[in-house]
C-alpha cells in the first residue's frame, strides 16, 4: 500500500510559488510514496521532477477547457488549453491517460465544471470528491452523490500551491500501480485521509488571488516558471527541466 497524492501545483502555475525543489522536500518530509503533478496548462514541471528521479511522479496537467477545469494524468504530451471539455478527455484518452473532475461544483472559483459535468460524465475515469483547498464540504458532497450517481471512482484531491504550508492534508492509501488502468484499480481500492487545508493557507492563497487581480502583478514567486506567451509546442521542453542549481523562488 502506499499514500498517493494527487492533484499538486508548482511554480509552473500562475497561482502556486512552491518550486520543484520545495515538491520533493515536502513529499520527502510528509512521508508521500507518489504525487501527481498538475499544473495549469503545463506538464513541464511534472517532466523535470519525473525526470529528477528523487520522488516518484504522475505527469498530469490541471486543464482549461470551455467549460471548466480537467485533468489528465499518465500524459507525455501538453493538451492546449481552450477546447471543448469532451474534446480534452479524448485528447487525454488519446494517450492512454485518465481522466478527473477537480472540484466539480466549487463556486469559490470559476473553474469547475458545474453543469457541464452531466455531459462529460461518461467520458471522466474519476471525480475529486475531497479538494482540501475547499472551505465549504457541501460542495464535495454534492461531488460524491454525482460519482455515486454515475458509478465513477472517487478521489481526494490535495489542490496545493503553496510553499510554506503542508503539501498532504488529504491522500489516498492505496495498492501499488504502474500505468493507467492498474492505478484507476487501485484507486477503487483507496483509503481515503481526509483533511482540509488550515484557515492561514487559505488566507495567503485569497490575498494571493486579490493581489493579482486588483494590482496585475503576481506576488513575489508566484508563478515563477509560467510560461506566458510561449507556444504550446514548448511547453514540453526541457530547457529548464535540471533540478539541480534551481534557485527558489
Amino acid at each position: 500500500m502506499i499514500r498517493t497524492l494527487l492533484h499538486v501545483h508548482t511554480d509552473y502555475s500562475h497561482d502556486s510559488d512552491a518550486s520543484l525543489s520545495d515538491i520533493v522536500s515536502a513529499v520527502k518530509r510528509e512521508g508521500i510514496d507518489c504525487v501527481s503533478i498538475t499544473d495549469h496548462d503545463d506538464i513541464r514541471g511534472a517532466l523535470a521532477l519525473q525526470r529528477g528521479g528523487e520522488i516518484r511522479v504522475i505527469v498530469g496537467e490541471e486543464i482549461s477547457t470551455a467549460e471548466g477545469h480537467l485533468i489528465g494524468l499518465f500524459l507525455h504530451e501538453h493538451i492546449p488549453p481552450g477546447l471543448p471539455a469532451s474534446a480534452t478527455a479524448r485528447l487525454i484518452h488519446d494517450q492512454g491517460g485518465v481522466v478527473l473532475a477537480p472540484h466539480p461544483f466549487s463556486i469559490l472559483c470559476d473553474s469547475s465544471l458545474g453543469r457541464a459535468c452531466e455531459s462529460i460524465a461518461p467520458q471522466l475515469d474519476a471525480v475529486e470528491i475531497f479538494n482540501a483547498q475547499n472551505p465549504l464540504p457541501w460542495q464535495d458532497w454534492r461531488a460524491a452523490r454525482f460519482a455515486e450517481r454515475h458509478g465513477l471512482t472517487g478521489y481526494v484531491g490535495g489542490d496545493s500551491h503553496l510553499r510554506d504550508w503542508p503539501l498532504a492534508p488529504c491522500y489516498q492509501i492505496m495498492p501499488n500501480f504502474s500505468d493507467a488502468a492498474s492505478f484507476l484499480a487501485a484507486l477503487r481500492q483507496a483509503t481515503f485521509v481526509c483533511r482540509r487545508h488550515p484557515p492561514g493557507y487559505l488566507v495567503r492563497s485569497a490575498l494571493g488571488i486579490l493581489s493579482s487581480k486588483l494590482t496585475g502583478r503576481r506576488p513575489a514567486g508566484f508563478g515563477a516558471n509560467q510560461l506566458g506567451d510561449a507556444s504550446p509546442d514548448s511547453r514540453t521542453d526541457s530547457g529548464q527541466a535540471g533540478l539541480a542549481g534551481r534557485a527558489r523562488s
